[in-house]
């Protein structure tokens, strides 16, 4: 196999999932305000349907519909504090994951094609991309997001997986998709592209899909 492209998911991946941490980590929403895990799982799924499918729009921005995912989540779960509160808050939860900057670093030095593919919010990815530095590595039109395609990578017709092969430009059987969930490793091996789980779980996840790559050649100068 020669791989011409590699593509990230970003939670899980690039940077710690902000949904699942902001909603039910140590220091999250469940957490802080001593809230039934059920029923915050309930209204956050809810709002992760409507939001990771809504993109900008020249009057609803990403600080817009940030804004309006916070108003909707706080009036669901009774929680009454100045939505700019929650805003704030989430700041802590865009993190890298550690040493994947070096390993993308590595790539791009090589001339690997990359791109993402991810279900995402339009306001998380903004804040992703900037905080993270997204831009070194990535162009803008090989960004994929589950908001700007209007469906998540699970869907029955491969969108997102068509639109980030039609951005590459490049044969999907000579691309590689890294994802942190079975699902859709699955869907994207159905798909045709070749695919690595990666183990969001270990602290050791950068430095496990590194050695994969090394094997496969994956750091090799293309043009």
């Amino acid at each position: 196999m020669t791989v011409k492209a590699i593509i990230f998911d970003i939670g899980g991946v690039l940077a710690y999932d902000v949904s699942e941490h902001l909603l039910f980590g140590d220091d999250g929403i469940t957490s802080l305000y001593k809230l039934d895990r059920d029923v915050v799982r309930k209204v956050g799924a809810k709002l992760w349907n409507r939001f990771a499918h809504t993109r900008t729009t020249r009057n609803n921005d990403w600080q817009q519909l940030e804004r309006d995912y916070w108003r909707q989540l706080t009036d669901e779960l009774d929680i009454r504090l100045p939505v700019d509160a929650f805003v704030q808050l989430t700041n802590k939860f865009i993190r890298p994951i550690k040493g994947m900057s070096t390993l993308l670093d590595r790539l791009k030095a090589s001339e690997m094609h990359l791109a993402i593919c991810s279900n995402n919010t339009e306001f998380w990815f903004e804040r992703q991309r900037k905080k993270l530095d997204f831009d070194r590595y990535f162009e803008a039109d090989k960004v994929i997001l589950s908001s700007r395609v209007g469906v998540s990578k699970n869907s029955r017709d491969f969108e997102m997986f068509r639109a980030v092969i039609n951005a590459l430009d490049v044969a999907k059987q000579d691309c590689l998709f890294v994802d942190d969930r079975e699902e859709n490793i699955l869907k994207a091996i159905r798909y045709g592209i070749s695919s690595i789980l990666f183990p969001s779980h270990s602290k050791l996840g950068a430095e496990y899909l590194n050695n994969l790559l090394e094997k496969i050649g994956a750091f090799q100068t293309f043009s």
